[in-house]
């Protein structure tokens, strides 16, 4: 494996008049005095002590010096323009003519306008073309080099209170792990089933009793992590839900936004963009929790209330012991079962992590499920994946659980518009949080929200080759690569306000050589809860990355994509110049983050705007109102990862403010009332094909005949009439005079 060493090699605290303001700062170098021998006798004994054994020419050691140098220079040092040559006068040779040797005089006589050319002025000196930006202020800049190591980024780390064993999967499941592909739940064509049929028919999230969840808790939260960052001399403590979207917009810097490869897909997705959705590149918000030297990072709650609306993180909980467990122990979380609280062992156990360590951090990573039979360490990740109606229009879920995936290729109602979807939105995530729990790979479970639909396992490998390329490694050497960025980057947000937590949101903006943004302010619970937040002092840095293909400076997404090369990284951290002047420029380009993190919610079909505080009020999916069940910003399909369940009765936040109604929900567009549609198809279909099989016995794959009931059918029928009823009277309202 490779690892990425970071070099830092020099650290500014200067006044920013005293800067110099070209785009970098002058050296990188180690030393009181700097000078530019220093970095060029430091990468010069780099490049000659590295051969290549099939190279039968030596490196150029000199050749990435001079790139990198090119660039920079010492604060006294200015570059010398080239002076372009006079071309030497031409002398005219005087050519004889007849009115010469006959005294003839041509012409008007000598022009007095005639500029003669000593007396010209020098052409003035053109300014900077209007398209570079102006040089930004900044009060201090860090440095340095991230080179290839050989070297592992991640070691393993002893949990010190007892843990649940890692779960396995049940229903004959298993045999998805070890064949590439979907399987579908039931054959479309052969109305066969490859899995138990009852697996198909989701139980409702209302009936789940999350209170009887436990182990769940948050990094901040986690004694475990506490413990093991201050005894391996950690500074910094975190989980994969909280590290995942720093870790994204790492990436999103030093790739230049690269696009992700989609050319395995069908014709339907020859034409749509190759590159990450919308909501992968929101804006990350994490909490650095101060405490005794050490911070644990959170995601940011500020959306709770959002958040327990959100039926795919809770779905996700639901689904994973659902897949998990057999029939009759997850009876067990039924509401509506008999339920015997186990005694307690002397030392409780908690569900099953894996802690790991960097060079500044202690990590951890929730262990869903594992079998012996696969790669390494045999443990993979269970993802939920709701169709594109559900995601696209999160608050209709009740009509749009009638959408159905009905092939395996084309553009809707298939599993390849699901795949496309999860290279875009979720496999970058996915392949960083896999890594730092030392997985296999990922279970991938479509479903609808009310049904199942189909299974896919999809490997580390296959991630990294839609996302990164094919060459072997490159997935590695990224991983490593954004967790030394985290490092350093975090070391710089925590000397904004030293001793104690401060919130932070990263932003890397689409487009060609954009960076990254960061923008940090203290934190308090207190002033975070409260309705009317007071403005504290807020500071912003920017971290760039200019890539080097083996000696040769080339764009980020060429290294990452091959490994025939070194890839070394030259990045900047810079602290903009603060000031009560610099202040608001800076909370308006924090707002505009905070707006691009913003996506208005649909009304749902039936509810007006009228009648949504009521609606919103009523949905709870905890089950009792008294519960305090609060779901964090993790995983957007749900994970017990970002699930933290307290035996607490106290009542919820206050009633939502009007405003937030007042802006926060929208009539659907013609696209998502494109989706709707296809969802009452569907649930028309799945009702067509229960009438036929109602009352006839199932074919299952590798079983037989069984005799088993569709109990969602009824349900449909009653959907489906509800739908025809609303639309009815929506019809006759738009018909009569207002």
């Amino acid at each position: 494996m490779l690892h990425c060493s970071s070099r830092r090699l020099l650290r500014l605290s200067l006044p920013c008049h005293s800067l110099p303001r070209n785009r970098y700062v002058s050296l990188l170098v180690e030393a009181d005095h700097p000078t530019r021998s220093t970095l060029s006798a430091r990468l010069s004994k780099r490049f000659k002590t590295k051969s290549h054994a099939d190279d039968s020419t030596k490196r150029n050691p000199d050749a990435l010096i001079e790139a990198i140098t090119a660039h920079l220079g010492t604060p006294k040092e200015k570059k010398k323009k080239k002076k372009k040559k006079k071309s030497p006068a031409t002398v005219e040779q005087p050519v004889t003519k007849p009115a010469d040797i006959e005294g003839w005089e041509e012409g008007w006589g000598e022009d007095d306008s005639e500029l003669v050319s000593d007396t010209r002025k020098a052409t003035p000196v053109r300014g900077s073309p209007p398209h570079l930006p102006f040089p930004t202020d900044y009060s201090r800049r860090v440095e340095g080099l991230l080179e290839d190591t050989p070297k592992t980024v991640l070691q393993d780390l002893i949990s010190p209170t007892n843990q649940h064993p890692i779960a396995t999967l049940h229903h004959g499941l298993d045999r998805v792990l070890f064949n590439p592909g979907v399987h579908w739940l039931r054959d479309p064509r052969s109305r066969v089933y490859n899995f138990p049929p009852a697996l198909g028919i989701i139980p409702k999230v209302f009936d789940f009793a999350f209170e009887r969840l436990t182990g769940f808790v948050r990094s901040s939260r986690d004694q475990d992590l506490w413990a093991l960052a201050r005894q391996e001399d950690r500074k910094f403590a975190g989980s994969t839900s909280s590290l995942s979207g720093m870790l994204c917009h790492l990436y999103f810097l030093l790739s230049g936004n690269k696009t992700v490869d989609t050319s395995t897909l069908g014709m339907d997705f020859r034409r749509e963009g190759p590159t990450f959705t919308p909501g992968q590149r929101m804006p990350a918000t994490v909490v650095f929790n101060y405490n005794d030297g050490v911070y644990s990072i959170d995601s940011s709650s500020s959306k709770s209330s959002d958040n327990d609306k959100n039926i795919l993180l809770w779905m996700g909980v639901v689904l994973e012991k659902y897949l998990t467990m057999s029939s009759e122990d997850f009876l067990s979380f039924i509401r509506s079962h008999p339920y015997q609280l186990e005694k307690m062992p002397e030392e409780p156990t908690r569900e099953a992590y894996r802690y790991s360590k960097s060079d500044k951090f202690v990590m951890r990573s929730q262990l869903d499920c594992h079998d012996t039979r696969l790669p390494g360490t045999g443990v993979f990740d269970i993802k939920t994946r709701a169709c594109l109606p559900i995601r696209m229009d999160l608050l209709n879920f009740k009509e749009n659980s009638g959408y159905i995936i009905r092939r395996n290729n084309g553009y809707v109602e298939s599993f390849e518009r699901e795949y496309y979807d999860l290279i875009r939105a979720a496999f970058l995530k996915y392949q960083f949080q896999v890594r730092i729990g030392n997985m296999d790979g990922v279970f991938v479970a479509y479903h609808n929200t009310a049904r199942m639909f189909g299974f896919q396992y999809v490997s580390l490998e296959e991630m990294d080759q839609r996302l990164f390329g094919p060459a072997p490694g490159t997935g590695d050497r990224v991983f490593q690569k954004c967790v030394e960025m985290l490092e350093l980057v975090s070391e710089e947000i925590v000397s904004c306000f030293p001793g104690q937590s401060v919130k932070c949101t990263f932003e890397t903006e689409e487009g060609l050589g954009r960076d990254l943004n960061i923008w940090v302010e203290p934190y308090s619970t207190d002033v975070e809860d409260g309705e009317n937040k007071t403005q504290g002092p807020i500071k912003q840095l920017t971290v760039s990355a200019e890539s080097y293909y083996g000696e040769t400076p080339s764009k980020g997404a060429r290294c990452v994509g091959s490994m025939d090369e070194p890839w070394t990284v030259h990045w900047t951290i810079s602290h903009l110049a603060s000031g009560p002047e610099r202040e608001a420029d800076v909370r308006s380009a924090l707002q505009a983050a905070y707006d691009r993190q913003y996506r208005a919610h649909n009304l749902p079909d039936g509810v007006t705007q009228d009648k949504i505080r009521e609606w919103w009020e009523s949905v709870d999916f905890s089950g009792q109102n008294k519960l305090n069940i609060p779901i964090l910003v993790g995983d957007d399909e749900g994970s017990s990862e970002g699930l933290e369940v307290s035996t607490s009765t106290s009542l919820q936040p206050a009633n939502v403010p009007d405003e937030f109604f007042a802006s926060n929900f929208v009539e659907p567009d013609e696209r998502i009332r494109g989706l709707r549609n296809l969802a009452r198809a569907g649930r028309a279909e799945t009702i067509k094909i229960g009438l036929e099989d109602k009352g006839k016995p199932k074919v299952v794959f590798g079983v037989g005949e069984v005799d088993w009931e569709d109990t969602l059918l009824e349900e449909e029928i009653a959907i489906r009439d509800a739908a025809e009823k609303v639309a009815t009277e929506t019809l006759v309202e738009e018909k009569e005079p207002t």
